[in-house]
């Protein structure tokens, strides 16, 4: 036990020792025939009365080192001598930092005749004379003025450890049991508004004691102020409100500021704290950036880091595993590779790596390493469990916006991309962003997928372009002689030269589009119908004899359009509905495709419906291919245009202008490139080998059979166009499974085709579709069933 002295702060009340409430402890609990902490009790009373100064209010301090054996004895049922050395407490003067009497450890960390630059509080601008000056105030209220404030408020302090730097934080208890306060004259009466005035300006010191006036009290006795170690606690809560804001892990000061928290719980200075992200869709581990805090596996001159090379390593353990893998000492572990190697390099011969886990997904790592072995062991690693799951969330708001940003750059760069080809684009996407993070300008990455293989499918309406042609030549036709009605009508009630000009120029164009209808037609006589014709129209609308026959033929007319559009409009929806009917059949029975095997696919509307699947491994992720799933695909496809046909028919009867489709599949043995095309927005085939196989589709549906005018593809039959014998071997049994079952007829037809300019020597199997048969329920299962039939 030391007796110490120190320097007050500003604080305006006066402070006096007074010893009495101590002594009359002892004398009310002293035994006559009996000891006291040890001391026989008579000898105990000999003593106290031998020091009658102790009894009174002491100003001089120096009265108390006097007695110093005495102060000692008494202060004894206080701090017990069998914890002198491990508590931290001291006695202090109230409301003071002027004390008398501490424990070594209490002297070592706040001596009294030093004040502490360095200490914090929890209190507003670390300004502890002002805290002490309102608990000061508030006692008195509760003596004088008949309130109960509670005036034990928590106050905790941090300060840097001597010997590691580390801060430490201590929760302060206050006894005030042998405290008193006095007073000096009267007291100045303070009602209930003041004093509620009061609390709500509790920050205002000035205003509190322009009504409680320290000249007027005095504070007497002693007060004990116990010192609890709590830097595990406030540290661990104080990282968990950390990580609770937005950037709480990619903010750099803020992580710098959780890892000297860390640091302080685990009283180890040279601790390093690592953190990655890791997200398995792209195989990579990152810190996105950041040169200060990044993971120990981090390359100096890059943020990320291929997840191949962590295979066998304790990050593969911990992340396989979902739990913390902690090494003592890494130079002893036996399984030591090439990264525990590298860990070993940068001086870490003590690691903890725990993973970041959330619902069974790992997304990232936790890493503790320190040169000391054996100084983070499974006792001292569960310091950090408890805010394992806090690290997590702010490791999911960091992804959550990063894949927001990173959407954003594909937004901007690629519009919308296919579910199974995005993991690419993201991953592009994310490498982008890191180059600009770090000031490089750079530019979306080239997007290519290498071997595999494509499947294309046409549903064409059956000579749309003359069947547009003959409705508009019909419309127009039928306009022109409307027009001539009305005018033959208006000239038998006027005789203007001009309607017989305009009269002649009608029969010219009626007969003229008889024979056909010719490029340019239809503008010259759309132009003419809406200038001319209406001018005129609307002049003779102003008689009203014929008023009501030129509105009889403006009720012909579409609204919108100012011309009979009914022929074309008949054809427009027949279109559409087509179209539409094929798109939704295709779209359905794609998505059920993608549980064969994820694939991609796109289709685009013309005069009928086109679409491209490509399917390979390169364009998946944890899936592995196998050419029983292009064999699948190929049937599938079949059996969908079949689907289609039959659809189709059953629809024509209700179309208002009855229209065919054709079909054609193109079948491509090999397995290419594909690359996506920012400027198009989608995926063509890339390098000049493969560029054939883009021209042939572009013209097969043209194509002609070889020596004939007849065309390839027909209404009621599927073309199935080729270049090699064995992929005509191959669809002659998935042609013959589908005749058994229905779906195709027996007539078959095998065609060479004339040359096509970029194509020759191809080739076709022509198959009539059964337009009477009944859909069937084909699951992957069952698809691949038949396929090892077929085989077989």
């Amino acid at each position: 036990m030391k007796t110490c002295f120190s320097y007050p702060y500003t604080i305006p009340f006066k402070s006096v020792l007074n010893l009495s409430g101590l002594i009359d402890y002892w004398e009310v609990n002293l035994d006559e025939n009996g000891t006291f902490s040890g001391y026989p009790a008579e000898k105990i009373k000999t003593l106290i009365n031998g020091a009658p100064e102790l009894r009174q209010p002491i100003e001089d301090l120096s009265i108390v080192d006097k007695h110093k054996e005495l102060v000692g004895l008494l202060m004894s049922v206080i701090f017990p001598p069998a914890l002198i050395e491990s508590e931290i407490a001291a006695a202090i003067l109230p409301f003071s930092a002027e004390g008398f009497y501490a424990t070594p450890r209490y002297a070592h960390l706040l001596p009294f005749g030093k004040v502490r630059e360095d200490l914090e509080a929890n209190i507003p601008k670390n300004d502890i004379a002002k805290g002490k000056i309102r608990m000061a105030c508030l006692y008195i209220l509760n003596k004088y003025y008949g309130t109960n404030f509670e005036i034990d408020q928590p106050i905790v302090i941090s300060i840097p450890d001597g010997k590691t730097g580390l801060r430490r934080v201590y929760k302060i208890d206050i006894n005030t049991q042998f405290a008193d306060v006095i007073t000096l004259s009267e007291p100045q009466p303070i009602d209930k508004k003041v004093i509620n005035m009061l609390l709500s300006n509790i920050d205002d010191i000035d205003l509190w004691l322009k009504y409680i006036d320290p000249e007027v009290f005095e504070f007497q006795g002693f007060c004990i102020m116990r010192l609890t170690d709590v830097t595990i606690e406030e540290m661990l809560s104080s990282v968990k409100y950390d990580l609770l804001k937005k950037n709480a892990v990619t903010d750099q000061e803020n992580f710098i500021s959780i890892r000297e928290k860390i640091r302080s719980i685990f009283g180890m200075p040279n601790l390093q704290l690592g953190l990655s992200y890791f997200d398995p869709n792209y195989n990579i581990i990152s810190n996105y950036g950041e040169d200060n805090w990044s993971s120990f596996l981090m390359d100096p001159e890059d943020d990320r880091l291929e997840c191949e090379n962590l295979i066998d390593s304790i990050y593969v353990k911990a992340y396989t595993d979902k739990k913390p893998v902690i090494i003592e000492e890494l130079s002893d572990y036996d399984s030591c590779g090439c990264i525990e190697n590298g860990l070993l390099r940068l001086g870490i011969q003590n690691v903890v790596i725990a993973p970041l886990v959330h619902e069974g997904k790992v997304l990232g790592i936790i890493e503790l390493g320190s040169p000391e072995p054996g100084k983070l062991n499974a006792l001292t690693a569960a310091k950090l469990y408890s805010v394992l799951p806090m690290f997590t969330a702010a490791v999911r708001r960091v992804l959550s916006d990063m894949q927001t940003e990173v959407r954003a750059l594909i937004q901007e760069e690629c519009t919308a991309i296919h579910p199974t080809v995005e993991w690419k684009f993201i991953e592009s996407g994310f490498n982008l962003m890191h180059k600009r993070r770090k000031g490089i300008k750079a530019k979306f990455e080239e997007i290519v997928f290498p071997k595999v293989y494509p499947i294309y499918g046409l549903a064409d309406i059956r000579n749309s372009s003359g069947e547009r042609s003959a409705a508009i030549q019909m419309d127009l036709i039928n306009n022109l002689e409307q027009v001539k009605k009305v005018i033959d009508t208006i000239m038998t009630y006027k005789n203007i030269p001009i309607l017989d000009e305009i009269n002649f120029r009608v029969e010219k164009q009626i007969d003229q589009l008889s024979k056909g209808l010719n490029s340019g037609d239809e503008s010259g006589i759309l132009e003419f119908l809406r200038e001319e014709v209406s001018s005129i129209f609307k002049f003779f609308k102003k008689d009203e004899l014929l008023r009501p026959i030129i509105n009889n033929y403006e009720k012909l007319l579409d609204p919108n359009l100012g011309v009979i559009y009914n022929k074309r409009k008949d054809f427009e929806e027949s279109l559409t509905l087509i179209n539409d009917h094929i798109t939704t059949y295709l779209d359905k029975v794609e998505e059920d495709a993608q549980e064969i095997f994820p694939h991609y696919y796109e289709k685009y509307k013309t005069d009928g419906v086109e679409y491209n699947i490509y399917l390979g491994g390169s364009l998946v992720q944890e899936h592995n291919f196998d050419i029983i799933y292009l064999k699948n695909f190929r049937l599938w496809q079949l059996i969908t245009q079949c689907e289609i046909a039959v659809n189709i028919a059953k629809l024509k009867p209700s179309l208002p202008r009855p229209l065919d489709i054709t079909q054609l599949i193109l079948v491509h043995g090999e397995p290419l490139s594909i690359k996506f095309r920012r400027d198009e927005k989608h995926f063509d085939v890339d390098g000049a080998y493969n560029i054939s196989y883009e021209i042939v589709k572009k013209r097969i549906d043209k194509a002609f059979i070889k020596d004939s005018d007849e065309r390839l593809t027909q209404p009621g039959r599927l073309a199935i166009v080729y270049t090699q014998q064995k992929e005509a071997e191959e669809y002659v049994g998935y042609i013959n499974y589908l005749q058994s079952i229905g779906y195709l007829t027996e007539n078959v037809e095998f065609l060479e085709l004339e040359e096509l300019q970029g194509a020759n020597g191809l080739k076709a199997i022509r198959v009539e579709i059964n337009l009477n048969t009944s859909a069937k329920q084909f699951g992957s299962d069952l698809l691949k069933s038949v396929l090892e039939q077929i085989e077989a």
